[in-house]
């Protein structure tokens, strides 16, 4: 993994099945869904290599949790079961449908990025960071307080969004100024 890691200029952990709870010492609860034991080691190391390298990273929904358990935090296993005022967050619809709001920490990197302190998004998860990991600062949240977005700040471009830009970003201009701010980093 470190000598793909010394070819690439940033990394984006991306979307995919649930992390096993096992990664941040919890035992499973009702609710957990399709996980996969080896995609989770792989990504973990991955996500703590690349931040060893200082490489700009974005974690984009599963790729969020997984930057959040490889700094030592915690997720909450299933939104429903678990946060019981949360608003729903794994809608019936694609990934080119924005459905709720998050609202942004004023002066955050990401407020900045996007210029505003709220903007629509799709949303399609079930599992959300719980315990925030050390030195992980949180820059937005959806109205029930959900985590939606994190960064890590005197590190340059490390952030994590639990949404999904890549399903919007032909037209929508919020996920391609979070796609540019990361290719910006990387070059």
């Amino acid at each position: 993994l470190a000598t793909i890691l010394d070819r690439v200029q940033g990394l984006i952990l991306s979307g995919g099945p649930d992390l096993h709870p096992r990664c941040y010492g919890e035992e499973p609860l009702g609710g957990l869904g399709e996980v996969d034991a080896a995609l989770d080691d792989m990504e973990l190391s991955i996500a703590q290599l690349a931040l060893d390298k200082d490489l700009p990273l974005l974690g984009i929904c599963r790729g969020i949790q997984v930057l959040n358990v490889a700094l030592g935090g915690t997720l909450y296993q299933d939104i429903p079961s678990q946060v019981p005022a949360a608003i729903c967050h794994t809608p019936r619809t694609d990934k080119a449908v924005n459905t709720h709001t998050v609202q942004f920490e004023a002066g955050s990197m990401l407020h900045r990025t996007f210029g505003e302190l709220e903007i629509w998004v799709n949303s399609q998860h079930h599992q959300a960071l719980k315990g925030v990991a050390r030195g992980l600062v949180v820059a937005a949240r959806a109205r029930d307080g959900v985590v939606e977005a994190v960064e890590l700040p005197g590190r340059g471009f490390v952030a994590g969004v639990q949404w999904h830009p890549e399903g919007t970003w032909r037209e929508d201009p919020f996920s391609q100024k979070l796609f540019s701010a990361f290719v910006n980093a990387a070059r």
